[in-house]
């Protein structure tokens, strides 16, 4: 069977519903609250990410071409969407999720549970034998789209928590480095590999007069790059506080 037209845009309608019943919960849990402008504006971009990546263009192309697409695709569902969404919860909403996840929920977003969590699925998923079973079974696709999504959410929920017993900004700048660092060598491999990883992009119609090694390669440096500027921006920003909360510690013990 023939391909689609690499520019013919998707329908998954999966990710289209979740994105609504998460819409309309959120709008549902703002009327009860004020919700300044860019917490909305953030939530709503981490929804349009997911449905947004995932019902266009970049599916076709993905799912049928280009890992290189492919690996981007990943990123924005796990790496960009999932902070958006988390920073689009206001505390109140981020405490009644808690309450409702429960000890489980809890467990599991503890930062020695959450970083192991994280790197076990972001490289289990990108395993050959996995992802070439996702690429050639639709549902399993999808799977593997809401897994990203929900290890990126486990990943991030520590590191933007304003809890009582939330980790401390040095504690949240270790927790993002061992995470950049763990997570980093599936980049570098793809990137400095000399043979295809996955058949079913080896034997996939070739787009942009990329050899599949090349495509490969792209893909790894792409993922590398994005890698580094989420979780080195994300780094720097809790360098700033930690050194905004040091001078504030040494005013205080330096009043009369």
């Amino acid at each position: 069977m023939n391909p689609p037209d690499p520019y013919s845009p998707s329908f998954e309608p999966l990710f289209l519903a979740l994105a609504a019943v998460a819409a309309a919960l959120y709008w549902r849990a703002s009327r009860r609250e004020r919700v300044c402008r860019w917490r909305f504006a953030a939530f709503a971009a981490g929804l349009v990410l997911i449905a947004g990546s995932l019902n266009s263009p970049l599916e076709t192309i993905a799912a049928h071409y280009l890992v290189l697409v492919h690996l981007l695709q990943n990123v924005i569902v796990a790496d960009w969407a999932p902070p958006l969404l988390l920073l689009g919860l206001t505390p109140p909403m981020r405490a009644a999720i808690a309450r409702r996840g429960g000890r489980p929920l809890a467990t599991l977003v503890r930062p020695r549970v959450a970083l192991p969590v994280w790197l076990v699925g972001w490289y289990v998923i990108h395993l050959a034998a996995i992802y070439d079973t996702a690429l050639r079974n639709p549902w399993l696709l999808n799977l593997e789209h809401v897994a990203l999504v929900a290890i990126g959410l486990v990943f991030w929920w520590p590191v933007i928590s304003d809890a009582p017993r939330a980790i401390s900004t040095a504690l949240r700048i270790g927790y993002l480095f061992s995470g950049f660092v763990g997570s980093v060598f599936l980049g570098l491999a793809l990137t400095f590999s000399g043979s295809a990883f996955y058949d079913a992009y080896g034997e996939a119609p070739r787009l942009w007069g990329l050899s599949p090694v090349e495509d490969q390669n792209l893909g790894g440096v792409l993922m590398t790059a994005e890698q580094a500027l989420i979780f080195l921006g994300a780094i720097a920003f809790f360098v700033l506080r930690l050194l905004r909360e040091e001078q504030e510690k040494e005013r205080a013990l330096g009043e009369p």
